[in-house]
């Protein structure tokens, strides 16, 4: 092999590994604290913020999507929080919430979401200096459906007038009058919901928390539930409600 010959692999070497991208990367957390939940903070329009509202929100229990690209970082999260009393311990990507209405327009448990694209806290939580992105240049959807894919409800979560937005958070109820998604009143039949909130750009899905929230007066023992499978009772992981529901199984005994 001649000089020259070595010297034009040694260019092409160097060229593909110059011309290779910065790839990206994913970070799914379970039963995880989004990078802030805190209800003392005070929206700041100038800088983007618009944090959860009300008092007395705990941390923890989302299901948490972060999604990494060069210095910038998109952050979602999802989860179930029983309504004047806090969050559900979840198993998996499930929640089991309580049937019924603890008044007369309002069901007993909330959903609540977390959209951070570069907040300071996002920074503290993944340790490196971040370019905070923009809300308004992406698209941000939260979706409820059954669990044969219907949609129940669907909205944009570019709500917000202000511009930029690097934080928004909320915690939603299933009966306020925009989403009116059916609740079960206590003793009756089981449902259940698939939430999800995605963030994509014009070309694909960069960050998405999905969860599964099942509305009914039978919760786990354990890590186990009652289901009635066929006429017969049986008794299955709580992670595995979901599948029994998908074949028309119901939640507690028969």
């Amino acid at each position: 092999m001649t000089t020259k010959t070595i010297l034009a692999i040694s260019l092409l070497a160097t060229a593909t590994l110059i011309m290779t991208p910065i790839t990206a990367s994913a970070l799914k957390e379970f039963n995880a604290d989004v990078s802030v939940w805190d209800s003392s903070i005070l929206p700041d329009i100038t800088n983007g913020i618009f944090p959860i509202g009300g008092a007395g929100q705990i941390p923890g229990n989302f299901a948490v999507d972060t999604h990494t690209q060069k210095d910038t970082a998109i952050e979602v999260g999802l989860r179930a929080q029983q309504r004047l009393v806090g969050p559900i311990e979840p198993f998996g990507t499930t929640y089991f919430v309580p049937s019924g209405f603890n008044s007369p327009t309002r069901a007993v448990w909330n959903f609540d979401f977390s959209l951070d694209f570069g907040t300071s806290h996002l920074e503290q939580k993944l340790g490196k200096n971040l370019t905070p992105l923009n809300l308004k240049d992406h698209n941000a959807i939260l979706t409820i459906s059954d669990l044969d894919g219907n949609s129940l409800f669907a909205f944009d979560m570019d709500f917000i007038p202000s511009d930029p937005v690097v934080l928004e958070q909320g915690s939603w109820n299933t009966q306020f009058g925009f989403i009116s998604v059916p609740q079960p009143d206590v003793g009756e039949e089981s449902v259940a919901y698939v939430i999800n909130l995605s963030v994509s750009d014009d070309k694909k899905t960069l960050a998405e928390s999905e969860i599964t929230v099942v509305v009914s007066d039978e919760f786990p023992v354990g890590e186990e539930v009652d289901v009635c499978h066929k006429g017969k009772s049986e008794t299955v992981s709580a992670q595995a409600v979901v599948a029994h529901l998908k074949h028309g199984d119901a939640v507690g005994s028969c």
